[in-house]
C-alpha cells in the first residue's frame, strides 16, 4: 500500500513593500491626518467669529418726566446699542470689551452713567452728549475695581433736541462689570 504524503501548504513569504512605497503611504497618511486638523481649527475660529457678543438692542418707550406726561416724552422712542457684560483687565480702569452707544435709528442725542447697584450709587462714569449714531470707543471708569463680579445700573438721559438743558426722560439698564486677570 502506498502512503498518502500530505502536502504541506507552503506559506509565502511576506511581500516586502519596497521602501518607497511604504514612506510614500506614511506621508499620504502624514498629510491626510495634517489636513483633518487645518479643517478642524478653521471651524473652530469659524464658530467663534461667528458667535462673538453683539451689542443687545433695547427700545424704551413712551418716557414719563416727573410724573407728568410731556407729550414730546411721550412719544419718545429710545434704542441703546451696548453689551451689558464689561470686562475690566486686573488693576484697570479701562474696559477691553465695553460697546455703548447711541443708536442711529434714534432722534435725541443723550449721555449716559455708570452707578453701583446698591445703597449708596456710587458714579463710576459719566460720558460725554452722544449725538445720534456715535459709539464710544473706549469705556474708563472713575475708578479700578477689585477682582470679581460687580453690579452695577446704566442711566441714558435723553436729550432734547430744543432745549439740550432739558432731559425727556431716562433708561436704566443693569450691567455687569467683571474684572478679572488676562
Amino acid at each position: 500500500m502506498a502512503k498518502k504524503v500530505e502536502k504541506k501548504p507552503q506559506r509565502k513569504a511576506p511581500t516586502k513593500v519596497p521602501k518607497k512605497e511604504e514612506k510614500k503611504s506614511k506621508g499620504k497618511i502624514i498629510i491626510i491626518v495634517l489636513l483633518l486638523l487645518v479643517i478642524v481649527a478653521l471651524g473652530v475660529v469659524i464658530y467663534f467669529l461667528l458667535n462673538k457678543p453683539k451689542p443687545e438692542r433695547s427700545t424704551s418707550e413712551g418716557l414719563v418726566v416727573d410724573g407728568n406726561i410731556d407729550e414730546k416724552a411721550a412719544n419718545a422712542r429710545f434704542t441703546t446699542d451696548m453689551n451689558m457684560v464689561w470686562t475690566f483687565p486686573s488693576g484697570s480702569a479701562v474696559s477691553n470689551n465695553a460697546q455703548i452707544g447711541n443708536s442711529a435709528s434714534n432722534v435725541y442725542e443723550c449721555y449716559f452713567e455708570v452707578y453701583f447697584d446698591d445703597e449708596e450709587q456710587t458714579l463710576l462714569y459719566s460720558s460725554p452728549v452722544l449725538p445720534v449714531g456715535k459709539r464710544l470707543d473706549k469705556l474708563e471708569l472713575n475708578q479700578v475695581l477689585p477682582d470679581g463680579s460687580h453690579d452695577a445700573l446704566c442711566t441714558y438721559h435723553i436729550l432734547d433736541d430744543e432745549d439740550p438743558d432739558k432731559e425727556l426722560g431716562t433708561v436704566t439698564f443693569a450691567v455687569s462689570l467683571m474684572v478679572v486677570k488676562e
